[in-house]
């Protein structure tokens, strides 16, 4: 590879300009974990949606408890029941009580739960020495929200939380971007299917899976992923496919061999480079590049080096496509043990958590080398060694990004 390394930053930043979120949709409450919404969300209604009850007890009038205590206990008279579902429609007057249970609605007259636990049941009667304040036990119809008021802003990603708040409110649905789309070329004549028998010089296409799975994690929609042999028509024909994607990905081929075919089809193809070559390790043979609002991410072969770049580059880029945040905050750990500086490189090391010690303990993984897919096994880091001399050394803080696509 010729030419001078570009920068991580750099190329970063390349990848996401003139990046902007996707159409917005009208997706299914159920269908939208994962998802960022395309605009503020208001309350349908208030919440809670009419005073209800904190407690399973009877519903009371508090003036009728005025001066319950040890020695005077209050006697009224049950009329009726109020269930969360059913709620009474009888008037509560002097002296008297309906059962109530946990969120039914307060009956007319009422304005104070006394508790089950403290009251003494006989019968239609009930008697209690506990005195109560008015809204004792009750939760006031709009204390969460009112109608109209912002519950969730545009941009956030709906979650458990999140879904249930929308549900909460009575949303069915809710205006989400739209998921952007990857295609997933992996090439090589040696590739084979995993679960198939090996012929001389073959191995199993392990890219086509872990780079996959990234793209689930992400939550953009894989729409084809397919092998592509080391021939110029077959590769050209693959990319003319995959470029009806947001994110075209593909493992291989991209320098410059006899058999690397990818970056003259994308040249017939009329994609236009962008980049070719990161100051990193693992990835440095990346290409990047775009046609119109198709973009192409070319991965190296090497296992560990593809998902490096993916979740360095590709993961902001359709987190951005998605409608959220492309950088996020940035997040720092220590380092267990030394870890050596590459001089003009910046050094992506995968990490495990310490077993014991300090919980931002770092352990960087053992490889040997960026073949060496079975060293991920455990890692759940990406530590970021600034390019230098010497080493960073132990207990030295580092920026990190989690491994998965999160």
């Amino acid at each position: 590879m010729t030419g001078k390394l570009l920068d991580i930053k750099a190329a970063a930043g390349l990848v996401l300009a003139e990046v902007s979120a996707l159409d917005a949709e009208a997706v299914d409450l159920a269908d939208a974990r994962g998802r960022f919404t395309a605009a503020s969300v208001p309350s349908a209604a208030d919440l809670p949606g009419f005073d209800n009850s904190v407690m399973d007890g009877f519903a009371v009038r508090s003036v009728d408890t005025v001066g319950a205590g040890q020695g005077n206990a209050v006697s009224l008279e049950v009329i009726g029941e109020s269930r969360a579902g059913a709620p009474s429609d009888a008037v509560l007057g002097a002296g008297q009580a309906i059962g109530i249970s946990t969120g039914a609605r307060i009956p007319e007259g009422a304005d104070s739960v006394l508790q089950k636990e403290v009251v003494d049941i006989d019968g239609k009667h009930i008697s209690s020495t506990t005195e109560v304040e008015p809204g004792h036990d009750i939760r006031r119809q709009g204390e969460v929200t009112r109608a109209g008021d912002v519950v969730i802003a545009a941009g956030v990603k709906i979650g458990p939380v999140e879904a249930g708040a929308l549900a909460a409110t009575g949303h069915g649905k809710v205006s989400c971007h739209r998921r952007p789309t990857v295609s997933l070329l992996t090439s090589g004549d040696e590739l084979v299917e995993p679960g198939r028998p090996l012929g001389p010089g073959e191995i199993w296409n392990s890219n086509q899976f872990a780079v996959s799975s990234l793209v689930a994690e992400s939550g953009a929609e894989l729409i084809s992923a397919g092998t592509v042999p080391d021939r110029l028509d077959a590769t050209v024909s693959a990319l003319e496919k995959g470029l009806e994607a947001d994110l075209t990905v593909i493992c291989g081929g991209v320098s410059v061999g006899e058999h690397d075919h990818v970056k003259p089809a994308l040249a017939e193809l009329g994609v236009d480079e962008i980049f070719w070559g990161l100051a990193l390790k693992p990835g440095r043979p990346t290409w990047f590049g775009r046609r119109g609002d198709a973009r192409v991410l070319g991965l190296p072969g090497n296992p560990v080096s593809a998902l490096v770049v993916f979740r360095l580059l590709a993961l902001p880029l359709l987190r951005a496509l998605s409608g959220g945040p492309a950088r996020t905050p940035k997040v720092t750990g220590r380092l267990a043990s030394p870890v050596k500086r590459l001089p003009g490189r910046l050094h992506a090391v995968p990490c495990h958590p310490a077993a014991d010690g300090h919980p931002d303990d770092l352990v960087p993984m053992p490889q040997l080398g960026s073949h060496d897919f079975l060293s991920l096994l455990g890692a759940t880091t990406l530590a970021l060694i600034e390019p230098g001399s010497g080493s960073a050394e132990a207990g030295e803080e580092v920026e990190t990004l989690p491994l998965g696509g999160h």
